[in-house]
């Protein structure tokens, strides 16, 4: 994230990605099937290295995200809703997934109103943080 906004081309609204761009955000929302691989960082870094102003390419990265979910969310619910022993915790499950959709809902929103204000370095150095703290753990434990 870091590179990509200091690196980037020179910022072009939303309404502009090519369709170059939107295959090149896809194949860097596919490196997140790899595990450490945030889906957002990724396709918000390429949005950004394509030239996507950083609210643009934040709003970018989370409509792609919405099929993903979705279809993520009906292979899952359909494989719970087929297991006869699940069926006394559905009415738990689905407020979980309210839950859920009403947090992401409000993180995505607050998001978006930060990337607008300020650089994506808080994020980076975030990302980085977490990474090195993840790999000292792993270190410790062996």
């Amino acid at each position: 994230l870091f590179g990509a906004e200091k690196l980037g081309r020179p910022a072009a609204p939303l309404e502009s990605p090519t369709w170059i761009d939107a295959l090149l955000v896809g194949l860097a929302q596919a490196l997140s099937i790899f595990p450490g691989i945030s889906r957002s960082g990724s396709t918000i870094a390429a949005g950004l290295t394509r030239g996507l102003q950083r609210t643009a390419a934040a709003r970018f990265s989370f409509l792609l995200s919405i099929p993903v979910m979705i279809g993520a969310g009906l292979v899952a619910g359909l494989d719970l809703a087929a297991l006869p022993e699940a069926a006394p915790y559905l009415p738990t499950v689905l407020v979980g997934f309210v839950a859920a959709a009403v947090v992401g809902y409000l993180s995505i929103r607050w998001l978006l109103a930060f990337v607008t204000r300020h650089s994506l370095t808080v994020f980076s150095l975030y990302c980085l943080a977490v990474g090195a703290a993840g790999l000292l753990l792993s270190w410790l434990r062996g």
